[in-house]
């Protein structure tokens, strides 16, 4: 279990209106602090560096603590600014990820284009970062753990419209690499902190806690990917959360404003947008 969770949103879609000196730009990159055990990591680096860096600067937050860099997976998006910040952090910095994040990852935005990882391994390296690839959970700390690879149980969470070349041939992606970042809370429960949540977030909760052995979710923050889901998927969705009842929800990113508005709806004051700049504490 760890006390006094702390997460700050370092880059996202869109910026706290009350700190417009910040920088919003589509992406992810969060701060996680706990106090005990004390941890200090960062999850994903959105885009680019400079976003983050200058972001983290204007907030007062001192990336060269950082223990551990966590990937949620190898779209260019959270993967952009991590060469750069390795470069700032100076240091070697654990960099866990799943095996498949340097897949060839494509798009059609009408035409095909690259979404992938913009940095090699070999330059992850060079810039500090000690690669560890895993598809199973990894402890990060007490209390601190990757999902993993997340297994897809639910019919309507699917990933479509993603792409790569496996073994020669051009096929779906079906985002093997993605996973969350999960804490156990003392007193809280488990807070789940995804990055797209491309298995879907309703497999994502039951990843977490099969892997954590704990049913209580307190908070679950982060990218949902529901912004092209049809209405059926997002009541779905909803549905999910009333019955897991989390005591915060911080849905940001891919979200989605139609489906935000239905959890806002739904949850009233424990539906929190999250945005460049907000910090959580739990």
């Amino acid at each position: 279990m760890v006390k006094e969770l702390r997460l700050t949103v370092l880059a996202e879609d869109s910026v706290n209106t009350s700190k417009l000196d910040l920088t919003a730009k589509h992406g992810l990159c969060i701060l996680a602090e706990t106090k005990k055990p004390k941890v200090s990591l960062l999850m994903d680096t959105g885009p680019s560096p400079d976003i983050v860096l200058q972001n983290a600067e204007t907030l007062g937050v001192d990336l060269k603590k950082i223990g551990a860099v966590f990937l949620s997976h190898g779209h260019y998006d959270h993967t952009g600014g991590l060469v750069g910040i390795l470069k700032h952090v100076g240091k070697k910095v654990p960099v866990i990820a799943h095996p498949r994040v340097f897949d060839i990852k494509l798009a059609l935005k009408p035409s095909l284009i690259s979404i992938g990882f913009p940095s090699k391994l070999s330059e992850v390296e060079a810039a500090g970062g000690v690669m560890l690839l895993a598809r199973n959970p990894v402890t990060l700390a007490k209390g601190v753990m990757t999902s993993g690879e997340i297994g897809r149980e639910t019919p309507c969470e699917r990933v479509e419209d993603f792409w790569t070349v496996d073994e020669g041939n051009f096929k779906e992606d079906t985002m093997p690499d993605d996973q969350a970042l999960i804490f156990s809370v003392e007193g809280k429960g488990l807070t789940i902190v995804s990055g797209c949540a491309h298995s879907g977030i309703v497999n994502t909760m039951r990843q977490a806690q099969k892997v954590t052995g704990f049913d209580k979710i307190g908070a679950v923050l982060g990218g949902f990917h529901l912004e092209k889901a049809d209405d059926k998927r997002i009541e779905s969705t909803l549905k999910e959360f009333l019955k897991v009842n989390p005591e915060v929800v911080g849905p940001c990113h891919c979200t989605g404003t139609k489906a935000i508005r239905r959890l806002a709806e739904a949850l009233g004051e424990r539906c929190r947008r999250l945005r460049t700049g907000d910090t959580i504490e739990l």
